[in-house]
């Protein structure tokens, strides 16, 4: 015992010091650790005991070293202060956490240099696989990776990608359907960059809504945000009523541009929804805060999590792909924004 080295008081040990606790060889820890080949209830009953005496948390690093990979995934997100993204962000962390996968989540701040910087950071962590919420890029993947909500630049996804979206093109006409049925005759669109795959499907069924009632498309009701943020949706509404004083329904790509639109008419004395009928996409929390509260489309996120991260595990463990497009149904949330 006189051999062994660890510190009770850091409660930090090695594999090798539990297997000499234990009576066991090291080859035999580490098969109760990964729960992987033949071992006792005994044995297994006192590796599992020491391990919690002293709170051992297994090196994945340098596990991973030697396999070539580590059980980390990486995740790129856009913008982890929108709710939406972040929502998503959680979702499918508690889902890799059953699987014992750790995450790396990097913010790419909707900046394709910063993306790659990214990229090259887990390339070199040796992650096992990448979940991108809303990627911009799509280079050659040296892993197993999932898109999600975005479709990526290249338009084959091969056997190492596959892409979940939400019915963005339904989203889109259920909400300009909504506003024709509440008798709004002049509807504008409120929208992020045109370069993304999910705001274009939104305008796509938005256009066909207006077309089905025999209107005719105005691109002067079209209107793009910088960024999606409340104030860019303040500033859209003001530039869009400066334009177009006699609109009377909005459909937002967002909720926060949405919301940003209310929080402007409300300020400018404009009845909502008696003058102007609002609506959102993505069904966040603020929806429901704001007054009046924001009609909206809502995105199933926990069929998000679900379906990337059984993707990627099944990808991990060397399964064929599939099926490389998945599309996640949406449902429209009617709420007072387009009620009278």
């Amino acid at each position: 015992m006189n051999e062994m080295v660890y510190n009770t008081r850091d409660k930090q040990l090695s594999v090798k010091t539990i297997a000499e606790m234990a009576g066991v060889s090291v080859a035999t820890v580490s098969r109760v650790i990964n729960q992987n080949g033949r071992f006792s209830a005994e044995t297994e009953k006192r590796v599992k005991d020491i391990i919690k005496q002293f709170d051992y948390q297994p090196n994945q690093l340098a596990r991973g070293l030697r396999v070539s990979k580590t059980r980390v995934i990486g995740i790129l997100v856009p913008d982890i202060t929108n709710e939406f993204f972040s929502r998503i962000t959680l979702k499918i962390q508690q889902a890799l956490y059953a699987y014992n996968y750790a995450t790396i989540v990097c913010n790419t701040n909707e900046t394709a240099e910063i993306e790659i910087q990214h990229m090259k950071m887990l390339k070199s962590q040796r992650v096992s696989g990448l979940i991108y919420i809303s990627g911009g890029i799509c280079g050659d993947f040296f892993y197993p990776t999932v898109f999600i909500d975005r479709r990526p630049s290249n338009e084959d996804l091969d056997a190492t990608c596959v892409f979940i979206e939400s019915d963005n093109r339904m989203g889109g006409y259920i909400a300009a359907k909504e506003l024709l049925k509440n008798g709004c005759k002049k509807i504008a669109f409120i929208r992020f960059k045109d370069n993304i795959s999910s705001h274009e499907e939104r305008l796509v069924g938005y256009r066909q809504a207006i077309e089905e009632a025999g209107m005719t498309h105005d691109p002067n009701l079209i209107i793009y945000a910088k960024n999606v943020s409340l104030e860019e949706g303040a500033a859209a509404s003001d530039a869009l009523f400066s334009r177009n004083p006699d609109t009377d329904g909005v459909f937002c790509s967002t909720d926060l541009l949405a919301v940003g639109v209310i929080k402007r008419l409300n300020e400018k004395g404009w009845n909502v929804p008696r003058q102007v009928k609002v609506i959102g996409f993505d069904n966040i929390s603020i929806a429901n805060v704001i007054h009046p509260s924001l009609t909206t489309v809502h995105q199933d996120i926990d069929s998000f999590a679900s379906l990337s991260v059984n993707a990627l595990m099944s990808m991990i463990d060397g399964e064929p792909v599939k099926q490389n497009v998945y599309t996640v149904p949406v449902k429209l949330i009617t709420r007072e924004s387009t009620r009278i």
